[in-house]
């Protein structure tokens, strides 16, 4: 099976309302405009595709003029629309009815937003965060609710509601100035991924340590495990060749292979710490028997297949895109076992088997090579160590600290007083600052002290 083309995206299908919709719609302009006819209700909308990660959908949007409460309602959702419902089963009202159901997020635009941006645009981030903002503002897209299920790609959902009688799918193209919605988020894609994830490191000496998985270590765990030196497989590394970085973001592979071979019941913890999200591709694992010391210097295929080709006298068990739900900051555990089969833990959770070839019995005790591609989404890695099978303990309960709901880049390890929320360091000193009266984001209580969390 041959992975998916890595990062030369071809342009996706040209975006219009669902057939699917409330019996109050009507749509029109080729599918690209829906129009409430009356009432509050019946004004369901779904796109006609699903929408990648970080693909922005532009809406303008015309209020009415009248004294209603309630305005635009945009999110996603993971059914495609026409298996779940008709016309006459969709319900009337989104929320409560759709919202209270796996699988469907909408969220209200504030009024100051639509009053002040007759086009906005909607995205999600690789971490399941939804974005609104406003077409040509300088404001940032906010971050306005979390999909909990980060399966994806996702379908747009919105309801024409309450004072919004008509939204139409704007083309991006046809926008008269680009460069006014890239604010807010940074690609990786347009930066580099060594000088992005050491920025972070130096920023944030925590990002470097396990969260999930540090108690399969001491405090200073040796690391004996290294990725191989190498120089034409499009990775670099850090000086001790234990982070990988893609090295050119628009090469289709990025091989990284470690110094050692692992046996049954070692497990190879690794740590993700950059994301490029512009892909719905994850990540290459696999094990060979082919000793990477020999592909030093060589200048490797970007196809796998030819790779596999290329040494065919090794054997090669390979699982070329991963299916799984892996962001930012996630601790991997591979191992494989006596059964043959090879199994991924993230995040201390349980484990997955992933879709690889059995090993055979009479291959277990060879020497077997991991390795990744950092193709798809995942493209730095920071390499830890070996522990064993016996080591694992799925039931222990995690005291990991998650990323930081407003800017979803930095561990959230500061805490607001009284009202302890929790947030990042950076962000806390941005909202608690000296000159300003400042009020919680997510409660608004009056904040008078930020403390670190121990």
């Amino acid at each position: 099976m041959p992975k998916p083309a890595r990062r030369v995206i071809g342009k996706p299908a040209a975006l219009t309302f669902n057939n699917l919709h409330g019996k109050g719609i009507i749509l029109s302009n080729n599918n690209r405009q829906a129009t409430r006819t009356s009432g509050f209700g019946d004004a369901i909308v779904f796109s006609s595709r699903t929408i990648r990660t970080y693909e922005k959908v532009f809406l303008r949007h015309r209020q009415k003029q009248v004294d209603w409460i309630g305005s635009l309602r945009v999110g996603f959702c993971m059914h495609e629309p026409q298996t779940q419902f008709t016309q006459d089963t969709l319900p009337s009202l989104a929320f409560k009815h759709l919202t209270d159901k796996a699988g469907y997020w909408l969220r209200a635009c504030s009024d100051e937003l639509l009053r002040t941006s007759p086009i906005i645009y909607v995205y999600y981030s690789f971490d399941g965060q939804i974005y609104v903002g406003g077409y040509g503002q300088t404001t940032p897209a906010q971050a306005v609710l979390t999909i909990n299920e980060h399966s994806g790609p996702y379908y747009l959902f919105c309801e024409v509601y309450g004072k919004t009688d008509q939204i139409e799918i704007v083309d991006e193209s046809t926008l008269p100035d680009q460069s006014l919605v890239n604010e807010g988020v940074s690609l990786s894609i347009h930066g580099n991924v060594m000088d992005s994830v050491n920025t972070k490191l130096a920023n944030n000496t925590n990002l470097s340590h396990l969260q999930y998985f540090n108690y399969l270590f001491p405090s200073n765990p040796p690391h004996t495990t290294t990725f191989l030196s190498t120089t034409k497989h499009n990775v670099v590394f850090d000086t001790k060749h234990r982070i990988a970085y893609v090295n050119n973001l628009r090469t289709k592979s990025s091989y990284a292979f470690l110094d050692r071979s692992m046996k049954v019941g070692d497990v190879l913890i690794c740590k993700v710490m950059d994301c490029d999200a512009n892909i719905s591709s994850i990540l290459l694992f696999g094990l060979t028997t082919q000793n990477p010391s020999t592909l030093q210097n060589q200048s490797l295929p970007e196809d796998t297949n030819t790779l596999v080709d290329l040494y065919s006298s090794s054997r090669w068990f390979i699982d070329h895109d991963i299916e799984a739900n892996i962001s930012l900051y996630d601790e991997l555990a591979f191992w494989f076992e006596s059964d043959g089969h090879i199994y991924l833990s993230i995040d201390n959770r349980p484990p997955i088997t992933l879709k690889v070839p059995v090993i055979p019995s009479n291959m277990l005790n060879m020497s077997l090579y991991p390795f990744f591609d950092l193709y798809g989404q995942i493209t730095s890695l920071y390499l830890y160590n070996f522990s064993t099978l016996s080591n694992l303990n799925f039931g222990r309960q995690s005291t990991a600290r998650t990323l930081c709901v407003i800017c979803c880049e930095n561990l959230a390890d500061t805490q607001l007083l009284p009202c302890q929320c929790i947030l990042c360091s950076q962000c806390a000193s941005v909202i608690k600052r000296p000159s300003l009266l400042s009020d919680c984001p997510f409660d608004r209580k009056h904040i008078t002290q930020i403390q670190p969390l121990l």
